[in-house]
């Protein structure tokens, strides 16, 4: 009697990939450091560069401060108080989906969260953004709803 494993393995095995197929293949490196060697003969050198989202330092001062939230009404509100307190000259920029913040967020200044977003309550898309980015600033306006 076959096991589920070895079973499986052997489906897998039969399996080929397209020749078309822009999948990374997997190779046998040799051991010892010649990495890089090993990839300069087979002309496949990676450059270094850093991973997704990653940010190469402290957002420009002219990098906007994110306001979301998925009402208008209540995002306009916090954006034209926020603009009485903040320097003049910051930019904001007022964002309704969950998407929307997190392709933004990282080339922020700052997020301010005006209520929920895409039904994601404000206190999750807060641990959400402090997760992902831990150096971003994230504040919530809305009530704990746990209080």
């Amino acid at each position: 009697m076959k096991s589920m494993t070895s079973l499986a393995l052997s489906d897998i095995e039969l399996l080929s990939a397209p020749e078309c197929t822009s999948a990374p293949r997997l190779r046998l490196l040799p051991k010892g450091g010649r990495r890089a060697e090993h990839e300069r003969e087979q002309g496949t050198a990676v450059t270094d560069r850093p991973a997704a989202g990653y940010q190469f330092g402290p957002p420009a001062a002219d990098s906007p401060v994110l306001i979301a939230g998925r009402d208008p009404v209540k995002r306009a509100e916090v954006h034209r108080e926020m603009s009485e307190l903040l320097p003049a000259g910051t930019c904001f920029e007022e964002l309704g989906t969950f998407w929307e913040v997190l392709v933004k967020a990282p080339s922020s200044r700052m997020v301010i969260l005006s209520g929920e977003v895409d039904e994601l309550s404000a206190e999750s898309l807060l641990h959400t953004l402090g997760h992902r980015h831990p150096d971003l600033p994230v504040v919530s306006l809305e009530p704990d709803a746990s209080a």
